[in-house]
């Protein structure tokens, strides 16, 4: 092969990956969280305040895929574990989390919501939650398999057959540790926006 051919294929294939469909990206990439710990699915204490958010990567709707550590050193991180579209309280705390980031802290803080829903899921939630004319602008995240869930210990072992998380919301700093958390074992029972907006702006501002 010629010195320009061996230099071709590389930009060819550079080429190629920028106009791929993110359901086929998504495919290439390793969805789940990066460690893979075989952990036992509940065990809601297992991510400490003052700890490492565990990373991982997850399929947004459409299948781009998320990476968790991708906002380390940028922006904050609301963590938001939700049951499916189908649970009237987990589409009321989404309809209220819409307001969340108003103002400066939309420069600030990332919200990411997960659930076990596919995109067809998803869209009922945004559908849902967005009947007022209001569209949520924060991001969501499929994890069906329910890795992610499970590596942060909240699955609810009442539910594991369908793969629900306990209601569990965390904030994460830039740094990417865990410095507020909040897990429901009461599915009815969700954080207020002011709780989470007051463990947002205890973060220190770099």
């Amino acid at each position: 092969m010629s010195r320009v051919r061996r230099l071709f294929v590389p930009m060819a294939l550079v080429l190629a990956s920028q106009t791929m469909p993110p359901s086929t990206l998504a495919a290439q990439v390793k969805l789940g969280p990066a460690d893979a710990l075989a952990l036992p699915p509940t065990d809601t204490g297992r991510v400490k305040i003052g700890a490492a958010a565990p990373d991982f990567t997850l399929a947004t709707k459409g299948g781009a895929p998320l990476t968790l550590s991708s906002f380390r050193g940028k922006k904050a991180v609301v963590l938001v574990f939700y049951r499916g579209s189908w649970c009237p309280y987990c589409m009321k705390q989404l309809g209220e989390l819409r307001t969340l980031l108003d103002g400066p802290l939309k420069q600030q803080a990332e919200l990411l919501v997960i659930s076990p829903d596919g995109d067809e899921g998803i869209q009922k939630a945004i559908d849902r939650i967005s009947a007022d004319g209001v569209q949520p602008d924060f991001t969501f995240l499929s994890d069906p398999a329910h890795a992610v869930i499970d590596r942060y210990g909240v699955l609810n072992p009442s539910g594991a057959s369908r793969g629900l998380p306990h209601p569990t919301t965390l904030v994460i700093d830039r740094a990417g540790i865990v410095r507020w958390k909040d897990v429901q074992v009461d599915y009815k029972i969700r954080p207020a926006n002011s709780a989470i907006l007051g463990a947002l702006k205890a973060l220190p501002a770099r």
